[in-house]
């Protein structure tokens, strides 16, 4: 058996060169714009069919699919949808496509999704403080907006999701929402009191500050995997 992923009836020797055609598709079609040759049509229908979600996403049936954005706590990003023979738009992950996320992953995501406020609000304080915008781990100055991400100072982020996770009952205890399976989705926890004391957890313990964008990206990711962007 050789080694790679197959879609359709086209064999790929890595994920990654599945990736790069769905990146290409987005480039060339552009923003809001339907996929209209029939190869590319053909290679985003096998390709769904490995959503762990396929019959969710699916509905009574694809009409054709889209590239689209949308922007979650300021921070922008493209992909693409299908559109249900009923009219109906669902986004859908290439990469859920390829690696279906483990649960834990999956209550990480949510778990940051939850606090993507408190994110976005320490970033708009640190551009609107009149104050030089300074790295707090390398001290360099951050010359502009774009390169502001903010990150978690100890406790990282990993550790403050762990220890409230093992407070609640374990990762298995706590569940992720159902995708309804239409519009834009994002990762969340089923139990919505749950997220609240998650969300008082972190602005109680968080301690969040601002670094450059290639620190966050490169240095703390590497040594502690718990950088949060923002963009």
């Amino acid at each position: 058996m050789p080694r790679g992923i197959t879609i359709g009836a086209t064999h790929y020797p890595t994920k990654e060169a599945v990736r790069d055609v769905c990146r290409s598709i987005v480039q060339r079609y552009g923003i809001g714009s339907d996929v209209t040759d029939s190869d590319d049509d053909a290679f985003l229908r096998h390709l769904l069919e490995r959503h762990p979600e396929y019959d969710l996403k699916r509905g009574d049936g694809i009409a054709h699919f889209r590239v689209i954005a949308h922007t979650d706590h300021g921070r922008r990003s493209v992909g693409l949808a299908l559109v249900r023979l009923d009219g109906e738009v669902a986004d859908f992950s290439w990469n859920a496509c390829l690696t279906p996320l483990s649960h834990r992953t999956q209550v990480l995501a949510a778990l940051r999704h939850a606090i993507a406020d408190q994110v976005a609000a320490s970033r708009n304080t640190a551009l609107n403080s009149g104050q030089p915008l300074v790295c707090s781990v390398t001290g360099a100055p951050i010359p502009s907006a774009t390169e502001l991400h903010i990150d978690h100072a100890a406790p990282t982020f990993l550790d403050l999701a762990e220890e409230f996770v093992a407070a609640n009952g374990g990762v298995d205890a706590l569940r992720i929402l159902p995708d309804s399976g239409a519009g834009i989705s994002y990762i969340e926890l089923e139990d919505k009191g749950l997220e609240g004391r998650w969300q008082d957890h972190h602005q109680k313990r968080a301690v969040l500050r601002p670094v450059l964008k290639r620190v966050n990206l490169s240095d703390l990711r590497r040594a502690n995997g718990t950088g949060t962007p923002a963009p």
